[in-house]
């Protein structure tokens, strides 16, 4: 015979499962959070190895978690990652967007995308200052100049660096897009394109510029110089981050390590990253040096993602306000691990 108290009992089992499955329906993206954020503590309490989903482009300055994951270094921290490549940061932030990955890499640009759109994205660290945003174009087609683009079919990514530093190329050389033949397209579709002739040329990152070499031995690169150079960010969802901040310094102290390990052991390093990118050794340290593989939180990347965020604005004729670029960085994780990595 059930007592009051069980019935007390089967009554609040019941009203909190109503307020479950009205929270669930109500609010998906956020049920699912809650679910990650109540298992990730939950192993933490078992001493199990917290797991994740590290969400990177295929990007020459996406090295450090590649190496940190290659090595071992995450699971010396006690974290199970698994890397899922995408062949943008673009298409790599929208898994972290989704729920579908904690962490995620991508230039600035993209995340500057988000922010202003209203996403839920915080940077808790740079991982490679980076000029990897470049041009290749058909020589064979007489396109030797800047100039020479103009009625030309161009390829490019939106929302990307490599379509922000079209913008900024354009502008330096009296241009704008509606002086081409613009055409968006993802970088593998662009290789593809390229080789068969369906475009004269495309804005892009390694290793897709060395890709398009490869195929059109005779192409004309053009470099970014002191027009643009980018940072590798480390973005997670804010309230994921800030409600493990245990969780985030053991990822920033892994990237550390591959830092460290880079530094050390450069064959090595380029060994692995090569065979994730599916390059070619000799081709991959060509372009190695091109960037700066190191963990920090510069002022310098507040500049620049406000500079791009008026830009992005402008772009989608938005009357929004300026977001506050400082206010979606979460510095204390890799300040707490080293102080001197910080100058926000």
């Amino acid at each position: 015979m059930k007592t009051e108290r069980d019935h007390l009992f089967l009554d609040f089992r019941a009203d909190l499962h109503a307020g479950i499955l009205t929270f669930y329906k109500t609010h998906p993206r956020k049920f699912a959070l809650a679910a990650v954020l109540f298992l990730s503590v939950a192993r933490a309490l078992a001493g199990e190895k917290i797991p994740l989903v590290y969400a990177v482009p295929a990007a020459v300055p996406a090295a450090l978690p590649l190496v940190a994951a290659d090595r071992g270094f995450f699971r010396e921290e006690g974290l199970d990652v698994r890397v899922a490549m995408f062949s943008s940061g673009r298409e790599a932030l929208q898994a972290l967007l989704a729920g579908q990955a904690q962490i995620q890499s991508v230039s600035e640009t993209p995340v500057v995308h988000a922010i202003v759109q209203g996403n839920a994205v915080v940077v808790v660290a740079t991982v490679a200052r980076h000029q990897e945003a470049k041009l290749i174009l058909r020589s064979d087609r007489g396109i030797l100049k800047p100039e020479d683009l103009r009625g030309k079919r161009i390829a490019t990514l939106p929302g990307t660096n490599s379509d922000y530093f079209m913008y900024k190329f354009l502008a330096a050389h009296g241009m704008t897009p509606g002086d081409l033949k613009v055409a968006n397209m993802s970088p593998p579709e662009m290789v593809a394109a390229y080789a068969d002739g369906d475009i004269d040329g495309y804005f892009a990152w390694e290793p897709h510029i060395q890709f398009g070499l490869a195929a059109m031995p005779q192409s004309r690169v053009f470099y970014p110089g002191a027009l643009y150079r980018g940072w590798m960010t480390v973005n997670m969802n804010p309230a994921y981050a800030r409600a493990h901040p245990d969780t985030v310094r053991r990822i920033v102290r892994a990237l550390i390590k591959a830092e460290a390990f880079i530094k050390a052991h450069k064959s090595q390093s380029l060994r692995i990253v090569a065979r994730r990118l599916r390059m070619d050794d000799d081709v991959l340290r060509m372009v190695w040096d091109q960037n700066q593989y190191r963990v920090e939180l510069d002022a310098s990347l507040v500049d620049e993602m406000t500079e791009i965020g008026r830009w992005s604005l402008k772009l989608s004729k938005s009357d929004k306000p300026l977001p506050n670029f400082r206010q979606f960085i979460y510095a204390e994780p890799l300040r707490r691990e080293r102080p001197k990595s910080v100058s926000l």
